[in-house]
């Protein structure tokens, strides 16, 4: 081996090295303000460090796992930093980041001593557990195999998602007819897939049909089906999906775009469990179970006139509403390991992580287009990413820069924030006067360049720019 004192000295930023530790890093003076804080922790907690520095350290919502409550973390500050505190304290608990989620962590608390040994601030760590639940969640399974899993296509374990299981095993358990509620992308399909597989009907056909997909007559005659010279075209007879659905299940997707002559066909198969092909007089006996979905406020267009009131109740008899991605960002990890695995198998790469900064951006993002979207979002980086982790640079555009996130999710929800126009080419001149207009404040300068604060931080090590003393 070759002797240790030959190895030139090695001479490494100590932010770098801090930067580097994959644990969350807060520092916190004698005033319980923070003081230091690490890339792990701008990721966990959500908020960048010039933006943190110098606030208190309750402006962070740590809780009691158990029963929800707030900890009062001012308190164990204060407690910790006492010249005879023994200099070490550690417990679980969940830290609600900026965005809402709920992640479990473990918090190890030690003192910083001064050469005399008193205490001149803390050190906290905090280890996010997320991987540690879900193992544990796997050997729970694996131990208990009567347990009745989640559908096999849907992807979560938030509380919301759990509600949404146990209403698809109550749906399965009945006959009766379901309205599935939810925005674009959300994974109603899937859902009505799951209900149907949980019902009696499971070994008969699920039919499924876009309603806003065809026109009123094409719909009508795919819903019904026609006899030879019903219309211009038909030259022979055909069933419709009601038919081909008999005992099983008919998927009715965006039945809020249905005319109202549709609607009230559909009623009479709703009511009296009859139809008649179109073009002919013959009434034909139907024994389906309707499974119906929208991304529309149907109660809304009930109220414009523009959806039948009885046939909304019909539908709505017993209803599904599928939360939005962003409502369970705790499920986002899951689900890009899912999605990772999937286009694994699907194009033989062997792509294994991501790098931080694109977790962060995957995070943050408000996913207007939910589950589907951040599938394809997967997908796009397994075009782009050139070996085994997924940078920030391989995600979609709008998902990427940070302005045009801030854009994208202020449009679609109403964050009301102002964001300028990405700036044009970026050079080291214009890093320069950007960081000095805004007084050397990273974020800032992140903010009116249109891109991420890290980029900020990699082009000034690259270009050598270094940020006057004080600043």
């Amino acid at each position: 081996m070759k002797n240790l004192k030959e190895v030139p000295d090695l001479k490494v930023d100590a932010d770098l090295i801090i930067d580097t530790v994959p644990d969350g890093l807060m520092v916190l003076d004698q005033e319980c303000r923070i003081r230091r804080w690490n890339r792990a922790m701008e990721i966990l907690a959500g908020y960048d460090e010039e933006e943190i520095l110098g606030q208190p350290c309750t402006v962070l919502d740590f809780r009691n796992s158990e029963n929800g409550k707030r900890l009062n973390v001012e308190r164990q500050c204060l407690l910790s930093g006492m010249d005879n505190d023994p200099g070490s304290r550690e417990l679980e608990c969940t830290l609600v980041n900026r965005v809402g989620e709920a992640i479990p962590i473990r918090k190890v608390t030690r003192i910083i001593r001064d050469p005399r040994g008193r205490a001149v601030g803390l050190l906290d760590i905090l280890t996010d557990l997320r991987p540690l639940r879900r193992l544990e969640l796997e050997i729970t399974k694996l131990k208990n195999p009567a347990q009745k899993p989640a559908p096999s296509r849907l992807i979560g374990t938030s509380t919301l998602m759990n509600e949404v299981y146990e209403r698809i095993r109550l749906a399965g358990d009945s006959d009766v007819n379901i309205l599935i509620e939810g925005e674009t992308g959300t994974g109603k399909e899937l859902i009505a897939e799951a209900i149907h597989e949980a019902s009696h009907r499971r070994e008969k056909p699920l039919v499924r049909i876009n309603c806003s997909a065809l026109s009123e007559n094409l719909l009508e005659s795919e819903l019904f089906g026609h006899v030879r010279g019903a219309f211009t075209g038909a030259v022979n007879d055909k069933i419709g999906r009601i038919e081909a659905a008999e005992k099983g299940t008919l998927f009715l997707d965006e039945i809020g775009d249905i005319s109202p002559i549709i609607q009230l066909k559909l009623l009479r198969v709703l009511q009296e469990h009859e139809y008649e092909r179109v073009g002919e007089s013959v009434t034909r006996r139907a024994s389906i179970r309707i499974i119906a979905a929208t991304h529309r406020n149907l109660r809304q267009r009930v109220a414009e006139g523009r959806f039948r009131e009885d046939f909304y109740y019909r539908i709505h008899v017993f209803s599904i509403a599928v939360p939005p991605l962003r409502s369970r960002r705790e499920d986002i990890p899951i689900l890009l390991e899912a999605f990772i695995d999937r286009m694994n198998h699907k194009t033989g790469k062997r792509i294994n992580c991501l790098l931080p900064e694109a977790r962060k951006a995957i995070m943050e993002y408000c996913w207007p287009g939910n589950v589907r979207e951040l599938e394809n979002a997967i997908e796009h980086a397994f075009v782009t990413c050139p070996d085994s982790c997924i940078r920030l640079e391989d995600l979609p555009y709008e998902i990427r820069t940070a302005l045009q996130r801030d854009m994208e999710c202020g449009e679609r929800f109403g964050s009301g924030k102002t964001v300028p126009l990405p700036v044009g080419p970026l050079n080291r001149e214009k890093m320069l006067s950007t960081l000095s207009e805004c007084g050397w404040n990273r974020t800032e300068a992140a903010r009116r360049l249109g891109i991420d604060r890290t980029t900020v931080w990699r082009r000034m090590k690259q270009w050598n720019i270094r940020a006057p003393e004080g600043k």
